[in-house]
């Protein structure tokens, strides 16, 4: 007969329960890039309008970012992180010598303006910088880079996050039940009524909390999921499409190269060349 099992709590009186931190939408990194170029030239470029994320880094001095007539230097003390949808100029008057991450994340509860947000690097921040350099040198191995880059984003969130802004628990249901049913009709109506609001004010409180309207969320959630399982799946693009809740595979590829600046199969090689498939 099997023993007993003990300890069947998911929690202690003396741990913090994540869980429902967890249903408020805190949604995994989805790394699209990561790349170290020692000496690039002409690192000149204007209007970078960029549809996800980007971290910069660069070891040695010498190079800025533009942003609004702000200039925004780029040294070895210091870090930059550049939401989704920010236009701005890379300046580089010497050789940049630039580290970079570009992804795509999402945090319910908690808004970002679109501008560069430089901050301090600390020993920790340093230290995996250092890793995934010298990964980038030595080995580029995709997995380890992968681990690595995850980490230095969870770092890098940990820090910017002001208190998070809670949200009401009616409203973390409805984002759970976006992310967890992508393909049913989300319709205003539909998310209003499982949130026990009116429609008005369904949206108020929800563009209040997460910084978009509804349907705004309920395409880029779509779009992330898409670009996932694309990413990790061997799923055809038709069913991703249905599976993601688009009506069909054309109108999901018109979004998906509005938003990350290529088709989903070209995005699908693209993944599958960096990780050697």
């Amino acid at each position: 007969m099997a023993a007993k099992r003990k300890y069947l709590n998911y929690t202690t009186p003396w741990g913090v329960d994540l869980a429902r931190v967890a249903t408020a939408g805190w949604t995994p990194f989805l790394i699209h890039e990561s790349g170290y170029q020692p000496a690039l030239e002409n690192w000149n470029h204007q209007g970078v309008d960029s549809p996800f994320w980007r971290f910069y880094h660069n070891p040695k001095p010498g190079c800025h970012l533009v942003f609004k007539g702000r200039q925004i230097p780029l040294e070895p003390k210091n870090a930059v992180l550049i939401p989704a949808d920010t236009v701005f100029d890379c300046v580089g008057p010497v050789r940049a010598c630039h580290y970079w991450l570009h992804f795509t994340t999402n945090r319910p509860g908690v808004s970002f303006p679109a501008e560069p947000m430089p901050f301090p690097v600390d020993d920790t921040m340093r230290g995996l910088l250092s890793q995934l350099i010298e990964t980038h040198q030595s080995s580029n191995d995709g997995h380890r880079l992968l681990h690595l880059a995850s980490a230095l984003l969870h770092v890098v969130f940990a820090k910017l996050d002001s208190p998070a802004q809670s949200l009401p628990e009616r409203l973390s249901e409805v984002l759970a039940l976006i992310a967890r049913s992508p393909h049913t009709k989300l319709t205003n109506h539909f998310l209003a009524e499982r949130a026990g609001m009116s429609v008005e004010r369904f949206i108020r409180s929800f563009r209040e909390h997460t910084g978009q309207t509804p349907a705004a969320y309920v395409l880029a959630t779509r779009l992330r999921l898409a670009g996932e399982a694309l990413a990790l799946t061997d799923k055809t693009i038709d069913q991703i499409a249905v599976e993601t809740g688009f009506p069909n595979r054309h109108y999901m590829s018109r979004m998906f190269a509005r938003q990350v600046g290529c088709g989903p199969a070209e995005y699908r090689a693209r993944q599958r060349e960096k990780k050697g498939r």
